[in-house]
């Protein structure tokens, strides 16, 4: 869980980001590092197709104008996946969130964050790594409404991973601190 909050600090929310429905016309996006089978499979299987937005490549979030491109992805997409990396999580579920994207978990095995507190299916679609296969028709065949109520659900649960300064109740720093606690036991000083 905690690899999983390396995840930068460098947004905030702007105050001019719409979260409406009508401007998300991409079915799915994705870009990254190919570093797991997961995802080789997913770069070479969707390359190509024209309503799933897959890059095979890293893309810098702190890079300026890297960063610009990167957000209108995520803010023009229904869905942004998630897939298992091949060392930790990826960064891209926080991303997902911050944005309004419903998250897809793409793995066999997730450490989801805030797993204890946070109901995960109902903001976010997750499916096995065999899945990639199929990912375009299982994200199709999600009803309008479903959809709905897992973006809305996804904006709700943004607030957890939202950094504060000061911090504010259940923002990150919260959830983290809650995490550390139910995980005391397991950590010998």
């Amino acid at each position: 869980m905690l690899l999983f909050l390396k995840f930068s600090i460098h947004f905030a929310l702007p105050p001019d980001v719409k979260y409406d429905l009508t401007n998300r016309s991409s079915l799915a996006f994705w870009a990254g590092h190919r570093n797991s089978k997961v995802r080789e499979e997913l770069a070479s299987t969707w390359k190509n197709d024209r309503e799933l937005d897959i890059q095979n490549a890293h893309v810098d979030t702190m890079n300026g104008s890297a960063s610009v491109s990167l957000v209108l992805k995520f803010k023009t997409s229904k869905f942004c996946i998630c897939p298992a990396g091949a060392r930790a999580n990826t960064v891209r579920i926080a991303d997902s969130i911050h944005y309004g994207c419903v998250p897809v978990m793409l793995s066999d095995y997730y450490d989801w964050p805030f797993r204890d507190v946070l109901n995960w299916p109902k903001f976010a679609v997750i499916l096995k790594e065999v899945d990639v296969f199929q990912i375009k028709q299982i994200l199709k065949a999600i009803s309008s409404s479903k959809f709905r109520e897992l973006h809305m659900n996804t904006i709700k649960a943004r607030k957890h991973f939202q950094w504060n300064s000061p911090p504010i109740k259940y923002d990150a720093f919260h959830m983290v601190m809650y995490e550390l606690w139910l995980r005391h036991y397991l950590i010998k000083y």
